[in-house]
């Protein structure tokens, strides 16, 4: 009776806060296009409170009736101000001028901000934050940044994961201009698929994700290009001793313009060679050779003053090779993303906007070994065709999304192929598996008052495993499924809810949960998430990954000192999390993928800590992370739990920038991180003249503290004319850290004398590497 009194009590304060004021929703455009305007900050002067346009223009905030002066800012358009009387919730479109010749501009943060986006359940990263870390070779990247911030971190030295809050890195939904990327990786994670050049902006959700977004437990990360129409002509050009690339942005006419961002490096010509020379040593020589390339291309066109194309088109793709010269083996793998999109942006009314996308993902990968005449391969495939219609809908303290949203799968998770100096091997049919989902999604955020906004939403998901299928019944009798037919189903809902409390100006409280669901399986086989790693779709014997996650935090903002900071604690669970039973070579037989998992539960805690600078000559951040992460296989470790692979008890992130004149600037990352678990042998035996292992517990061992420091310098050469450039120089793992990358055994001796000996070797990729890289722009 008391907690339905208090809550009651609640709701009328928060109810009576509203009725005493009004809403206004805007919009903001630009003068000469009529397009809309995302990123401008709506600043209302007598109550000191501002609030950020979204990607469709639009913005809603409280205030007091009478009248107002509002001054709208943006970096690529000219302030402006604005007298707004309200007596009543409006609805009203502003129009701001373009600035003609861009200049400097600094944008400052009034106290009424309290670090929006992160209350939004969001990281949001632009071209500016991307610069300001040093980059592997003075390349600046997407993933990188984002494993900078508390919760998320990658699994060490030469791993492509991302590791968000104890989950595996196939529980991350990552979007390129809506298209699905399922391995963002280039360079075995060292930096990522996305050319700064093509990056708009990053959002980052770990927590409280939209019902729009589905099919991850962990994570999402959504990478939009610049959908802007580009009024003037833009190329620029960067070289390094890593790769060299090209950035274009044309305008065709006033309403439709291009881009382009083109990427190659030469590696093999530059750092491996340096790399290969410090690999000699007989136990662990080992011979790198690697280069990728990457094009990426967008148009953006203004059909009318309420409609608005934007076409994206990515390939790239990656040829990496690793010889163990002790053991004579030759390895090699090759990957390729393809993800095209196109969006429609109709604007019905000044309250109602229907974005449609339909996008295509496409990743394919091949691995060959080859040692003394065999040679051994496997291929695998995935095809996704995906089609997405939302409507938002803004009125006065709502701000509704609704949608639905349909995808058709395909796997080819793994081909076999092998040959001898004779002949070749036949495998038969590939396994292939088809799916498809499709869902509706409802949410609502409303603000209650100045104090207390809720973020409600609903996704509800049809997903089915279709045919051609064959299926074995427990009696030994094989039947199969006709293409198209049902094989299985399944229907789930997942609802999130986040409420947010201001304390006051500068402070906030924030708690998010959320049900998510995962209906595709990435299987790791090796150790350290290569591209190796397949895909496959929940089956019958496989269902869908489940998990709750609930997350409390508290918020704080010190404007006047230019300080912003947070601690969040999380809490989540997952079920119906699987693992390989098997390894790399286990694929060359054509096995069934089913046959061979263990289907499992995990759960992991911490705690987050963030402090951001954001004034001065001397910015940067502080991440630290505290955490537990297990899992439970009744297959693995007599049923017992024991530590995820990732699980990272500590895991501290330093990033700092220093401007140490108008055009000098310093930059520096520490990171410092338990390292990864592992199953170690306790002792060897020898019987019937062979070593027998024997191990103990499960990921009961540690590999060695990782830790590693990158220094970089950055001048900006005076305009000269047309064109302006910079020079940097960066030096990745200053004081040449060995951060192995996995383990292995060495045996010394003779098995007929009884005296062998056995030693720990390690692998590591990088020493220290120093890079130049010099950019032209032109204008």
């Amino acid at each position: 009776m008391l907690k339905s009194l208090l809550a009651s009590l609640f709701l009328l304060l928060s109810c009576s806060a509203v009725a005493q004021k009004v809403f206004l929703s805007g919009l903001v455009k630009a003068e000469a296009s009529k397009m809309p305007v995302s990123g401008a900050i709506v600043y209302f002067k007598a109550v000191d409170k501002k609030v950020t346009s979204d990607e469709n223009g639009y913005f809603t905030i409280a205030v007091e009736k009478g009248e107002h002066q509002v001054l709208i800012s943006h970096s690529g358009f000219q302030e402006k101000s604005f007298s707004v009387l309200l007596q009543q919730d409006e609805t009203q479109t502003f129009y701001v001028a373009a600035i003609s010749e861009l200049k400097e501009v600094t944008i400052s943060r009034n106290k009424a901000s309290v670090m929006q986006s992160n209350l939004n359940n969001f990281s949001l990263l632009k071209q500016v934050d991307l610069e300001k870390a040093p980059g592997f070779l003075g390349v600046n990247d997407v993933i990188k940044t984002i494993q900078t911030l508390p919760g998320s971190a990658n699994g060490g030295e030469g791993n492509a994961g991302l590791f968000v809050r104890g989950g595996g890195s196939g529980q991350n939904l990552v979007l390129f201009n809506h298209a699905v990327i399922y391995n963002p990786s280039h360079l075995l994670g060292f930096f990522s698929v996305f050319n700064s050049d093509a990056v708009g902006q990053v959002k980052f959700y770990k927590s409280g994700i939209p019902a729009e977004y589905g099919g991850r437990l962990s994570s999402v990360v959504d990478i939009q290009s610049d959908q802007q129409i580009a009024d003037s002509l833009l190329m620029d050009g960067e070289l390094s001793v890593l790769a060299a690339k090209v950035n274009l942005k044309i305008p065709i006419t006033s309403k439709w313009s291009i881009a382009t961002t083109m990427r190659k490096t030469f590696m093999n010509y530059s750092v491996w060679p340096i790399v290969n020379k410090f690999s000699t040593d007989e136990d662990s020589g080992n011979k790198l050779s690697y280069d990728f390339y990457d094009l990426n291309f967008s148009t953006a066109v203004a059909l009318t003053e309420k409609d608005k194309l934007f076409a994206a088109f990515y390939i790239g793709g990656d040829d990496f090779g690793l010889d163990m010269i002790r053991f004579n083996i030759a390895n090699g793998m090759k990957w390729q993303n393809i993800a095209a999109s196109l969006k429609w942006n109709r604007m019905i009314s000044n309250k109602l906007n229907l974005e449609t996308v339909a996008s295509y993902s496409g990743y394919r990968f091949s691995f060959g070994l080859k040692q003394e005449g065999l040679e051994v391969g496997v291929h695998s495939a995935i095809t996704d065709f995906n089609y997405s219609s939302t409507l938002k809908a803004y009125f006065g303290a709502h701000q509704l999304k609704a949608g639905l949203s349909m995808i058709q799968h395909k796997f080819v998770p793994n081909t076999p192929s092998s040959r001898n100096n004779f002949m070749e091997f036949d495998y038969g049919k590939p396994n292939t598996y088809l799916a498809d989902e499709t869902a509706a999604f409802l949410s609502d955020d409303f603000k209650f008052s100045d104090r207390l906004s809720v973020y409600a939403g609903l996704r509800m998901t049809y997903y089915r495993h279709k045919g051609p299928y064959s299926t074995t019944a427990s009696n030994g009798m094989v039947g199969s499924v006709a293409r198209g037919k049902t094989v299985s189903d399944t229907f789930f809902m997942e609802p999130g809810l986040t409420v947010k409390y201001h304390l006051n100006r500068s402070t906030a409280l924030k708690f998010a949960y959320s049900r998510n669901v995962q209906t595709i399986h990435l299987i790791p086989i090796s150790a350290s998430n290569f591209p190796s790693d397949f895909w496959i779709p929940s089956i019958s014997e496989i269902p869908p990954e489940k998990g709750h996650q609930y997350s409390l935090g508290i918020f704080k903002e010190w404007a006047d000192a230019g300080f912003e900071g947070y601690v969040d604690l999380y809490l989540r669970d997952m079920k119906n999390i699987v693992e390989f039973s098997g390894g790399l070579m286990n694929l060359s037989n054509s096995v069934k993928i089913e046959d061979h998992v263990f289907l499992g539960k995990g759960s992991s805690y911490g705690s987050e800590f963030y402090l951001k600078k954001t004034k001065g000559k001397f910015t940067g951040h502080v991440s630290y992370t505290i955490s537990k992460s297990d899992r439970t296989f009744e297959g693995l470790n007599e049923g017992y739990a024991f530590p995820f692979k990732y699980d990272r008890t500590h895991d501290l992130t330093v990033v700092s920038n220093y401007r140490l004149r108008a055009n000098w600037s310093l930059s520096a990352l520490f990171t410092l991180a338990t390292g990864n678990a592992y199953t170690k042998p306790i002792s060897r035996y020898l019987i019937a003249g062979n070593v027998i292992n024997e191990y103990g517990a499960y990921n009961a061992a540690r590999m060695p503290t990782y830790h590693r420091m990158d220094l970089s310098a950055t001048h900006q050469f005076p305009v000269k004319g047309m064109y302006q450039s910079f020079l940097s120089v960066s030096v990745y793992n200053v004081y040449s850290r060995k951060n192995p990358i996995f383990n292995f055994y060495v045996a010394r001796g003779s098995l007929n004398t009884g005296k062998v000996s056995i030693r720990e070797k390690s692998i590591a990729l990088l020493p220290i590497l120093p890079s130049i890289n010099y950019k032209i722009v032109f204008k």
